[in-house]
């Protein structure tokens, strides 16, 4: 394992939780029909952060030279990681209020099940 690898964990950690913060914001302020909705920043900032968290990631398979599709744990953990995108993106587009907390439980589901795969190297679904 490379050097790079306890800084560039770290700084994935910081990514996921900049990125899950922002969401949870987000979708309250969604809800409350708040003005800061409509702020630039608030639309270009989660496109950002969730880029370096992508980046971040593909330099982690790099260092640990494991790649979805030939580990069962990452693949599980980035199908995952479309799971929660997709129910991320629902959350802001669904119509009725119900189906919107029910998208951004679900995210938060999908999360967790990303972060123990994570720490366990085992995958829960496909092993």
């Amino acid at each position: 394992m490379d050097a790079l690898y306890p800084g560039m964990k770290h700084f994935h950690m910081l990514t996921i939780a900049c990125s899950v913060t922002l969401l949870l914001v987000r979708f309250y302020w969604h809800m409350a029909g708040s003005a800061m909705m409509e702020r630039k920043w608030v639309k270009i900032i989660p496109h950002v952060i969730d880029t370096l968290l992508l980046l971040s990631g593909i330099s982690l398979c790099f260092l640990i030279q494991q790649f979805p599709g030939s580990s069962e744990w990452l693949t599980e953990k980035v199908l995952s990681v479309v799971a929660y995108i997709l129910l991320g993106v629902f959350a802001f587009k669904a119509k009725g209020k119900m189906l919107k907390v029910f998208a951004v439980l679900g995210a938060l589901g999908w999360l967790g099940m990303i972060a123990k795969v994570a720490m366990t190297k085992t995958p829960i679904l496909l092993g």
